[in-house]
């Protein structure tokens, strides 16, 4: 995860942070992280789809994506691709971590006091994997901008 100062961000933010980086992204800025900073933990903390994936197809879409001045031919074609490379991602990484689910990832649901338990047991012992997510989601999307995937 990426820490700025005494901030630390969540999965999704560090992704579009770290895409940021190295790959200026067409419109990020505060309010893209704002809408990322709700992604993190399987969106809200929910253990749905992992924040680092959903970031990289929020990464994807800034530059791939329609903004609805489009005429329909264009829109049609941007839609097309950016589904296409965003699908490719998605296969990419559940085939590499087995789940495209926070739940199944971290294998504790944080939604019941039981998993929160077994979640802050885990992470005191470092035993999750979510910068390992980041930095390949990040190390994907670039490829996959750049044309190398």
């Amino acid at each position: 995860m990426i820490n700025i100062g005494e901030l630390r961000f969540n999965c999704a933010e560090s992704t579009l942070i770290g895409v940021n980086d190295l790959y200026k992204l067409p419109g990020f800025g505060p309010s893209v992280l704002r809408i990322a900073s709700n992604f993190g933990g399987g969106v809200a903390g929910f253990g749905n789809i992992c924040g680092a994936i959903s970031a990289g197809m929020m990464a994807l879409a800034l530059v791939y994506g329609t903004d609805g001045t489009e005429q329909k031919g264009e829109f049609d074609e941007k839609r097309k691709k950016l589904r296409s490379i965003s699908q490719s991602l998605l296969s990419d990484f559940e085939q590499e971590f087995g789940s495209l689910n926070c739940t199944n990832l971290l294998g504790v649901d944080r939604r019941t006091e039981e998993g929160l338990k077994l979640y802050a047991e885990k992470k005191s012992r470092g035993e999750f994997l979510c910068d390992r997510y980041v930095d390949w989601t990040v190390s994907k999307v670039l490829d996959l901008l750049s044309g190398k995937s």
